[in-house]
């Protein structure tokens, strides 16, 4: 008897390039996003910033990171998942 095959995370199964974007929606908000695979939206307030989902890898956690950087040197004090 086989064993019943494991379903992959997105993080394992799917590990092509893909097109990123970063837009800025409005004066405080950006949106991050790369061909599918999760969006990431991004606040800047006053004293730190908030991430509204993350990626499927490390690898780009690290590219959202890079990027916020670019338009702030605040801290990054929330993460919000909406969903799991």
């Amino acid at each position: 008897m086989t064993a019943p095959a494991t379903k992959k995370f997105a993080s394992q199964a799917d590990l092509e390039e893909k097109k990123v974007s970063f837009t800025r929606l409005s004066e405080n908000a950006y949106a991050y996003t790369a061909e599918g695979d999760p969006n990431t939206g991004i606040y800047i307030g006053d004293k730190a910033g908030m991430v509204v989902n993350t990626q499927a890898t490390p690898a780009m956690a690290q590219d959202v990171i890079r990027r916020i950087r670019e338009v702030t040197a605040l801290p990054i004090k929330y993460v919000l998942l909406s969903h799991c």
